[in-house]
């Protein structure tokens, strides 16, 4: 535990913003890389059961990040080193210049001469890149004192484009699990679980105005991905927790129109019922989006 510690806080320590595909940035993948490693293995640690005995904890939670049985101490220490917004500013960077195809390829081409990278290898640095830091991303925004710490327009601002670019270039071929198109969908599970923990009205308001619901159920009704069964138990939890939540109820019509409304229902046969058929005992956790649907078929 102390090596990983040790090792988790260096490699959080070298994370810094650097031009895409310069000496730097392609240092900094190894780095990420191994931190994504760290919290692959830290989740498969025995939880810490001694936690749960400690004076004074609250035994109706699972604990915070600093307290809980769960071992994620990599994770910790990217929020005590106040990086979390950094790396989501590193994403948002990196995904602009993934979207812009002619700015691309002249970096590509500029570093194939600058360095014994084939384009092959260039291309797999940047697939770690997006891979390892989106898994710290959504492995850090489990946690509400993350999401207390971000900035939370900036995040779904994040969401919407990814989910817009996604749907003006569609594809047949699934989704890589660890792609920002798959992971979006977790990110805004995230938000809505603890929305009540945040600021909860700013956060209702940036969804709707950003039209976050319209985009991610289109999004989700016209892809697939490899780890479907997870993105579907995410996206029922986090409109179940979307639902339950005090603000979201009296004013759900404004989050709508007809159109939207129509394809969110849809979400029924294509995302609840094969989360139920594969896991009954889901029932209790998504019963709120079950009443949900059936107050949008009353109308």
């Amino acid at each position: 535990m102390r090596v990983c510690a040790e090792a988790g806080r260096k490699c959080v320590r070298n994370i810094q913003q650097y031009p895409i595909l310069s000496c730097e940035w392609i240092a900094l993948v190894d780095s990420l890389k191994q931190l994504s490693r760290l919290v692959h293995l830290e989740g498969r640690m025995p939880a810490n059961t001694k936690v749960s005995e400690m004076q004074g904890r609250n035994q109706d939670s699972d604990g915070t990040l600093w307290d809980q049985e769960s071992h994620e101490n990599a994770i910790r220490i990217l929020v005590e080193e106040a990086k979390v917004n950094l790396c989501l500013r590193m994403m948002m960077d990196y995904k602009d210049w993934q979207y812009d195809q002619a700015r691309r390829r002249q970096t590509m081409d500029d570093a194939i001469r600058s360095y014994e990278f084939t384009e092959a290898q260039l291309e797999q640095k940047c697939s770690m890149f997006e891979e390892s830091l989106g898994v710290l991303l959504w492995k850090a925004f489990l946690h509400v004192e993350t999401l207390q710490l971000m900035d939370i327009p900036m995040l779904i601002q994040h969401i919407k484009k990814v989910l817009e670019k996604s749907l003006a270039a569609p594809t047949n071929t699934p989704l890589l699990g660890k792609s920002q198109e798959s992971l979006v969908t977790f990110y805004f599970s995230s938000l809505m679980k603890h929305a009540e923990k945040l600021n909860n009205g700013e956060l209702l308001a940036n969804t709707r105005e950003a039209n976050i619901i319209a985009f991610l159920t289109r999004h989700l009704l016209t892809t697939t991905s490899e780890n479907q069964s997870e993105v579907n138990i995410a996206a029922a939890e986090g409109f179940a927790a979307m639902a339950d939540n005090e603000d979201f109820q009296p004013s759900w019509r404004s989050f709508f129109d007809e159109n939207s409304k129509a394809e969110f229902q849809q979400l029924e046969q294509h995302i609840l019922n094969p989360v139920l058929s594969a896991d009954p005992d889901k029932k209790k956790d998504v019963r709120p989006l079950i009443d949900f649907f059936n107050t949008l078929r009353r109308g």
